[in-house]
């Protein structure tokens, strides 16, 4: 391919990304709260205490903060800022994907691998707004292939393997500071699990002294700073979060142990029918050339099912980062074995999966008004959608459709079938997320939260505290600037002794808590000042 191909893919991919990329809200809880997070960030200068609220926030290390900060720097203080750590993370991990695929491969190889991650379903979503996972996942990315280029270059000389030594160590340095150990904990298991499978325990000790150096060395520059300034307070919390995550299930997230497999099957769209071919056809991957590196990403795929299968709390994208093998066996499957594309059990099995999404959210605007309108709640109340909230429906389905005629050309011998049936997918998705984001998701949010910054803005005009009570949102804590009270909430010291106190308080909370505090507080008086979906604002005095 010629020279200019990536950079014209790479502009194209980063248009597509940040089409819409702020035309709606944050979205509670994880945006605004990283959000918020990042805003204290600005406001306050502490660059190495994570502020929500007034009170420390210790559930995730900086770096993704620090990184928003940057771009806030740039761009100011928005929506749009916020998300772009995801986009830059994408934009990364795409450049990684064709330049390992190159060297493991040939150049195609890097590219269908880099085009069928990124339109994946869950990742695009992910690279698009401001959740950490992805950034995350790209960091553990570029540890993992850095510590499967040192094996390869082991029985070098010392200078060929140690810049590979110190990538792994760095790149997983720097992803434990933007979510947590597993950022370390996942490439060093797949890695000592392959030498297990190989029966090599010779370890290079000088290596393994430079890898830990590395490590420690970027880990310092927050924890040691962190604990000098400010004790122990973060990492006590921090590990006390993530036993609450592993025993329990926080926040009602919940669901069975094969979640993550329903997770995996949703998230791959529209690549989904290509899992069963390449587990079918899992031979092809003992290939020499590719048996290792396949057996990284088998160990990748086992352990991360593993350990979200049992932690309690299940989420989405708390297993993102499976989507790199399941498209490194994807790619593989579509160069190595392309008889497969030209199945008619395949191709309509990826244009039926397709037209019934695209179908929903053709059907979108429609579905919201009638389950709104099923809940009981008033027409005058349900936001107004007209045609082009159904646009992002209409684009994956021509997107889908131009993907199954470029199957049917390749059935009959063109290779340029292939091509369309990759590059349509790719560019409809890409599309299609970016039409939701500028259509139809701007009223759904709004319509869910916007609610919350009106109960908000009537509690501040009254002058008293604001309290939170057993009810939390972080969305006025990007949005506006009082500090808020919190009673009944793990993730905040509870002042319920303000209620206690003289003082006149501005309490939100869910309509189901009125009794209680009535029964628990009867020294008090409570009235119901505003209501918005189940959430009311209430005026709360000493008797």
């Amino acid at each position: 391919m010629r020279n200019w191909f990536l950079p014209l893919t790479i502009l194209v991919y980063l248009s597509l990304l940040l089409f819409g990329l702020g035309s709606f809200s944050l979205i509670d809880w994880d945006e605004n709260i990283y959000g918020a997070a990042s805003k204290s960030m600005l406001e306050t200068g502490e660059y190495f205490k994570i502020q929500v609220n007034g009170q420390t926030f210790s559930e995730k290390p900086p770096f993704f903060f620090w990184l928003t900060n940057l771009f806030y720097k740039i761009f100011g203080l928005s929506e749009f800022s916020t998300r772009l750590p995801s986009v830059f993370s994408g934009i990364l991990s795409f450049l990684i994907l064709v330049r390992f695929g190159t060297l493991l491969h040939s150049k195609k190889f890097g590219y269908v691998w880099a085009l069928l991650y990124s339109a994946s379903l869950l990742p695009l979503l992910l690279s698009r707004t401001a959740y950490i996972d992805h950034l995350f996942n790209t960091f553990i990315l570029a540890s993992v292939l850095s510590l499967y280029i040192y094996e390869t270059k082991e029985k070098g000389d010392f200078r060929s393997r140690a810049i590979w030594i110190i990538s792994a160590a760095f790149f997983g340095g720097v992803a434990v500071l933007t979510k947590g150990p597993l950022g370390l904990a996942i490439p060093l298991f797949i890695f000592g699990v392959n030498r297990l499978l190989d029966r090599n325990f010779k370890i290079r000790v000088f290596d393994f002294v430079l890898f830990g150096l590395v490590s420690i060395a970027v880990l310092s520059f927050y924890y040691l700073t962190n604990y000098i300034l400010y004790g122990n307070e973060f990492l006590v919390q921090f590990f006390d979060f993530q036993k609450k995550l592993l025993t329990k299930s926080l926040e009602s997230h919940t669901g069975p142990w094969f979640y993550h497999f329903i997770v995996m099957f949703i998230g791959f769209f529209p690549w989904t029918v290509l899992l069963f071919p390449a587990a079918k056809n899992w031979r092809m991957f003992a290939d020499p050339k590719i048996s290792r590196i396949s057996r990284y990403f088998v160990v990748w795929l086992g352990v991360v099912l593993l350990i979200f299968s049992i932690v309690q709390t299940k989420l989405p994208h708390y297993s993102s980062s499976i989507y790199f093998p399941l498209s490194f066996f994807s790619a593989s499957l579509i160069l190595e074995k392309p008889g497969i594309l030209r199945s008619s059990t395949f191709s309509f099995s990826f244009l039926g999966i397709g037209l019934v999404v695209g179908v929903i959210f053709l059907l979108l605007p429609q579905i919201s008004e009638y389950s709104s309108s099923s809940m009981g709640i008033g027409k005058e109340l349900i936001p107004s959608f007209n045609l082009w909230d159904s646009s992002a429906g209409f684009v994956l389905l021509l997107g889908i459709l131009a993907g199954f005629v470029g199957l049917q050309l390749f059935r009959k011998g063109k290779e340029e079938g292939k091509n369309l049936f990759l590059v349509s997918s790719w560019v409809s998705m890409l599309l299609f997320i970016g039409a939701l984001s500028s259509t139809i998701t701007p009223k759904i949010i709004s319509f869910l939260q916007d609610g919350n910054l009106r109960l908000y803005d009537k509690a501040e005009k009254s002058g008293n505290p604001i309290v939170y009570y057993k009810y939390l949102s972080f969305y006025p804590m990007f949005y506006r600037e009082k500090k808020i009270h919190m009673m009944g909430s793990y993730k905040f010291k509870d002042e319920t002794l303000l209620l206690d106190s003289k003082e006149k308080l501005s309490i939100i909370c869910n309509r189901n808590s009125i009794f209680e505090l009535v029964l628990t507080y009867p020294e008090r008086s409570f009235r119901e000042i505003s209501a918005e979906s189940g959430i009311v604002l209430l005026d709360s005095s000493p008797k």
